[in-house]
């Protein structure tokens, strides 16, 4: 048992670098503090915020850690968030300049939690709840 934990987290560890990296995807659910309306529904700027980490987080990767300033942010926030959802969020590149990047992202909710049962219901297949791009400008460019 210990040798195959051994080689899953060898392979967690692996971090590609450079320009050859495409995509990159997080998963993450949404805690108490992070709600900001009735129903604990979470604010499009804070699913926007985590859509934005990723996307630096993928500049970051691919330009030697200039995650870059961001010049242009668009977004359409297409289903609710709530306490407790778990996410995924999948960005990846669209066009490489010689010092901007233009990433486009996508935030699914993979599950739903229900306060009444105290259970999270697992989607068949994830709902898309955030969409969009985003430019940034790097400095170092690789």
């Amino acid at each position: 048992m210990a040798k195959v934990v051994g080689e899953k987290r060898a392979s967690l560890s692996k971090v590609e670098k450079g320009l050859g990296v495409k995509e990159l995807k997080f998963r993450l659910s949404f805690g108490g503090e992070d709600t900001h309306y009735p129903l604990e529904m979470i604010s499009g700027c804070k699913l926007i915020e985590k859509c934005i980490d990723c996307c630096t987080e993928l500049c970051n990767i691919r330009d030697n850690g200039d995650g870059g300033l961001i010049v242009h942010i668009d977004a359409d926030i297409v289903d609710s968030v709530h306490m407790l959802d778990a996410v995924e969020i999948i960005c990846w590149v669209i066009k490489d300049g010689s010092r901007s990047r233009l990433l486009g992202y996508e935030m699914y909710k993979t599950s739903a939690y229900d306060g009444e049962s105290d259970r999270s219901e697992v989607f068949d297949e994830p709902v898309l709840a955030v969409k969009g791009t985003v430019v940034f400008v790097v400095d170092d460019p690789q």
